[in-house]
């Protein structure tokens, strides 16, 4: 009963992110909400598609923005071989 409530929210084979905008597109029709849209449910599906959820993306994204250094631990606190 509990084994999949830790699984992404899925709408049929999309991500249920990926419905925003759906659902502007939806409400506010125009050629460049549906562009919206499209480019939308393309990118959720590219990071699905890699096996990540927007929150993941996003924290690899400013892990790569960031590096390796962290300036804000103290030298004596960083862990060294891990």
């Amino acid at each position: 009963m509990w084994r999949n409530t830790g699984q992404p929210v899925r709408l049929f084979m999309l991500d249920a992110r990926a419905c925003l905008p759906i659902l502007s597109a939806a409400v506010y029709w125009s050629w460049t909400t549906l562009d919206i849209a499209i480019v939308g449910v393309a990118f959720f599906s590219a990071i699905s598609f890699a096996g990540m959820t927007l929150p993941a993306m996003l924290r690899l994204i400013r892990r790569w923005l960031v590096g390796p250094v962290r300036t804000a631990v103290p030298a004596w606190r960083r862990r060294r071989l891990a």
